[in-house]
């Protein structure tokens, strides 16, 4: 059913209601028993460890989950996703979006064969811990219809905090879009890095060749640290990056890139780096080439064993809270275009 062992075990970010396990497309999903690890005297029902049918994702299995004193409750969904196959391109053009469950922030997803697919995530939910009365459109990531074709495109503007986050020198929020997902429970802790999770895997019939999309940028006025002290010699810029990586070390064991190696990490397999964006004020169409550091394992290829992140961000140094405020990047049709196949 798993490509690795280690895939059988997923950790569930703390405002999740979703879980989500990735396997072979030849999977028997008709009989599965989850088991779940839970708090010291918490309950599930249905029962941990009980078989249910998982083979219809519209009707996904509920688990709740229910605190010792009978105080605190959450239901989960949870799926099991086959593999998803890459074939020629993946292309984005983000015209599917909707209002978070609490209707706060919107959140993108991938429609395949009509199953709604949480492949794109935000640091939005981090950007409510800090600011819970702003509105949608307030958020640092969000949609707009003034795409490359008048359509719809996502709009990446870095954002002020609040005096919670400039506690821990976080005073600004980057805008950003990437195939991965965000962990809040992270977001204000001194390892705010890591609540980025970039990548995910995928099946891919050959490996991919080309990062490309559109784009326009803004800058804000004032470049600052972490301090809020203004850098007057830097202008902030945007930047955008695909990632080919080995989504598990030489004993097995699951990998995930975060911010702090996602461009780094010794598991990068081929990259695709735009340069830094400056001031572009039109659509501005861009097609880069992966640069391959490895050979590819054609077995990994195809089964999941390489992992896809695709990173947007207002702010090229958001991830250590420097940037301008205000600083706009627009994005729209993204693509990964995979080698043709013989």
């Amino acid at each position: 059913m798993f490509f690795y062992a280690s895939d059988a075990q997923v950790d569930v970010p703390s405002d999740d209601k979703e879980i989500h396990f990735t396997v072979r497309s030849s999977a028997d999903l008709t009989a599965i028993a989850p088991q779940f690890k839970l708090t010291e005297g918490a309950t599930i029902s249905p029962e941990n460890g009980s078989v249910h049918d998982f083979s219809n994702p519209s009707n996904p299995v509920e688990y709740t989950v229910t605190s010792e004193n009978g105080k605190w409750s959450r239901t989960y969904k949870v799926y099991f996703d086959v593999l998803q196959e890459i074939e020629g391109a993946k292309v984005c053009d983000f015209s599917n979006y909707k209002l978070s469950n609490d209707s706060k922030y919107f959140i993108w997803y991938d429609k395949v064969d009509g199953k709604e697919l949480r492949n794109w995530a935000t640091g939005n939910p981090g950007f409510k811990i800090s600011n819970s009365s702003a509105n949608w459109d307030e958020y640092p990531t969000v949609p707009t219809s003034d795409g490359e074709e008048h359509k719809n495109c996502v709009k990446l503007t870095t954002r002020r905090t609040s005096s919670l986050a400039d506690m821990v020198k976080m005073p600004i929020a980057a805008g950003n879009l990437f195939i991965g997902t965000f962990d809040a429970s992270k977001a204000l802790k001194d390892d705010a890095m890591k609540a980025t999770h970039f990548g995910l895997p995928f099946s891919f019939k050959t490996k991919p060749v080309y990062f490309s999309g559109y784009y326009k940028y803004l800058p804000g006025e004032k470049f600052t640290n972490r301090n809020m002290k203004e850098i007057k010699d830097r202008v902030d810029e945007g930047t955008s990056y695909a990632v080919l990586y080995d989504n598990h070390d030489k004993n097995g064991k699951a990998v995930v890139l975060h911010g702090d190696d996602v461009q780094t990490s010794p598991q990068i397999v081929a990259i695709a780096i735009l340069p830094n964006i400056g001031k572009t004020e039109e659509w501005t169409h861009f097609n880069i080439p992966f640069n391959y550091k490895k050979n590819v394992d054609a077995e990994k290829l195809t089964n999941g064993g390489y992992s896809l992140a695709v990173v947007c961000s207002s702010s090229v140094d958001g991830a250590i809270f420097q940037g301008a405020i205000g600083s706009t990047l627009w994005v729209d049709k993204i693509i990964v275009k995979c080698e043709d196949a013989n």
